[in-house]
């Protein structure tokens, strides 16, 4: 879902780049070997948007796919040159670091939107890439997924806010590998972080967590919800929130007008958004 949206934003930019009506918008892919899955969820998006007449009108999606090796950028450039001479609008990856760099200064010098998905070399999500500021200071290229500075922002805020003990409220969808590093981090500074998973049914939640409590635990545990981060939706953020206009009792979890909100929203791209 989240490459869905990823490939919406680059159709938005299109669109502004001026596609004319009746044009079909060739989107090039270029994946690695271990990126099967990536591929799989790609050809679905483009599948999805091609059936989305609220942002396709007279315009046609059409795609061609590349593989190549891990972890060789040589041949990533020469996929990318091949499907630029086939004409594509805009070109998404699934690839190491290295071939993500040789990408991105290529489409950059090309002004083709560059959309891409990090990966490691065991070909799992979420690396530390870094995006390089273009020479004539124009970007054309954008991380999918969160980048992993998330972790050095919530580290920062933390220190800041000088709290010891505080929760992580995140939704289901979220990928809570990307917190290890933040994890790691907090245990080497003796910091109390408490993971706690947040459903579609964001009131059952409380409900659940509290139901065992009397109201005096309640009233102690307060302080504690006081200092949390929210790694939501923004539509999941604002309802967490308004539970905070429920009284404190047994049924009720106590209130939270003054619950903390210190990040709020990923980016499904998320796969955030890139995105705090």
């Amino acid at each position: 879902m989240e490459l869905l949206l990823v490939i919406c934003v680059a159709f938005g930019m299109l669109r502004c780049d001026g596609a004319r009506a009746d044009s079909i918008i060739h989107i090039g892919a270029i994946f690695e070997e271990n990126a099967a899955r990536d591929d799989e969820v790609f050809q679905l998006a483009i599948s999805d948007l091609s059936l989305n007449d609220d942002i396709l009108q007279s315009e046609k999606i059409t795609h061609s796919i590349k593989f190549i090796e891990p972890n060789n950028p040589f041949q990533a450039v020469q996929e990318a040159c091949e499907l630029m001479t086939q004409g594509i609008l805009a070109l998404v990856t699934s690839t190491g670091c290295a071939s993500a760099s040789a990408l991105q200064s290529l489409t950059d010098a090309m002004h083709i939107p560059h959309l891409y998905i990090q990966r490691s070399d065991d070909g799992s999500p979420r690396t530390a890439c870094p995006l390089k500021p273009s020479a004539d200071g124009g970007r054309y290229t954008l991380a999918a997924r969160p980048p992993v500075r998330l972790s050095d922002v919530m580290l920062a805020l933390v220190d800041e806010l000088r709290w010891r003990k505080f929760l992580v409220f995140y939704d289901s969808d979220y990928d809570i590998r990307g917190l290890q590093g933040f994890l790691d981090q907090t245990a080497r500074q003796g910091l109390d972080v408490a993971l706690q998973r947040v459903d579609r049914n964001i009131s059952s939640v409380f409900s659940n967590l509290f139901s065992s409590m009397r109201t005096e635990e309640l009233n102690r545990y307060r302080d504690t919800l006081r200092r949390a981060i929210l790694l939501l939706s923004p539509r999941g953020a604002q309802v967490f929130i308004h539970q905070k206009k429920r009284k404190p009792n047994k049924q009720n979890p106590p209130p939270y007008a003054e619950l903390r909100v210190s990040a709020a929203s990923r980016d499904r791209t998320g796969c955030p958004p890139d995105e705090v």
